[in-house]
Formats: structure tokens, sequence, C-alpha cells
């Protein structure tokens, strides 16, 4: 396989394992700012 192949799947995952894992944090989040919100009132 040639490098470039090689470093281009790499480069495919890793941005893959990012994308699952902001769209992970992306819920969380929400319910955190939620918690938040009604802890300031």
């Amino acid at each position: 396989m040639p490098a470039w192949l090689e470093m281009l799947l790499n480069l495919s995952g890793y941005a893959g394992f990012v994308a699952l894992a902001t769209r992970g944090t992306a819920g969380p989040s929400s319910s955190a700012d939620k918690q938040i919100y009604g802890d300031g009132r």
C-alpha cells in the first residue's frame, strides 16, 4: 500500500472519530445548559 494512501486512510479515520465525538457531546451539553438555567431560577 502506498504511503500516501495509508496517510489518507488515517486522516479519514481521525476525521470520522472527531465527527462522532463532537456529535456525542452535542446532546449532553444542551441538557447541561438547561440544568444551569434551571439552577439560576
